[in-house]
């Protein structure tokens, strides 16, 4: 009986030890998902506001950039177009003028008797491509005009001062032309419109270049 006694505690005990072997074990509890929420918002936030300062700053560099360009291309607007002195400076205008009004009556008048006193005089008046021009012009006049007995007078009517800067200028002419013929005592009458670009040279302005003339003989 007594052995039976002692036999059942070491059962029990062995029991014991299988049951607490058995129990389940409580897994770790998850972190929530709003801790990674959290954790997310907050490696953003920063990065949102370094955006925020970067896209600021290229706004400023770009407005800067704009106003320079605006304030370059003023400054090169003022340079290529200098003002126009013909509109301001009636003294100097009038001066352009006169003088080129000279030279028109006295390069496109000229007499079949002397037509060399002409070219002399013209050489003198004009300047760079405009004599050319006016040599192969007048190439037919020493041919023609003696055959002819032509003697051509040329008075300019209307002129005006297109543009004047600097040492340059554009002017507009229309001048009237006699003709007559020595031999018939024949007269004709023609009108004559040039464009003229003129140059300063000293205190002359010479014709630099005939742009366009009709009706010159």
């Amino acid at each position: 009986m007594a052995d039976k006694t002692s036999d059942q505690p070491a059962e029990s005990a062995v029991g014991t030890d299988e049951t607490a072997d058995e129990t389940p074990e409580v897994p770790a509890a998850e972190t929530p998902a709003t801790e990674e929420t959290s954790e997310q918002a907050a490696k953003t936030g920063p990065r949102r506001t370094r955006l925020a300062v970067i896209l600021g700053a290229v706004t400023v560099v770009l407005a800067a950039f704009g106003v320079w360009a605006t304030l370059e291309a003023h400054s090169l607007r003022s340079t290529a177009a200098p003002p126009n002195l013909a509109l301001t400076d009636g003294a100097a205008t009038s001066a352009v003028n006169r003088q080129i009004t000279h030279a028109i009556n006295t390069v496109f008048s000229y007499n079949y008797a002397d037509t060399g006193a002409t070219r002399r005089a013209a050489q003198d008046l004009l300047t760079g491509p405009a004599i050319h021009q006016y040599n192969t012009y007048f190439a037919l006049v020493t041919k023609d005009a003696p055959a002819q007995k032509l003697v051509v007078t040329t008075r300019v009517t209307n002129s005006g001062v297109e543009l004047l800067s600097g040492n340059r200028a554009r002017v507009l002419v229309f001048a009237n032309q006699q003709d007559t013929r020595a031999g018939t005592h024949q007269t004709s009458y023609a009108g004559a419109l040039f464009a003229v670009t003129a140059v300063r040279q000293g205190n002359r302005w010479k014709i630099e270049n005939i742009d366009t003339f009709n009706g010159s003989r």
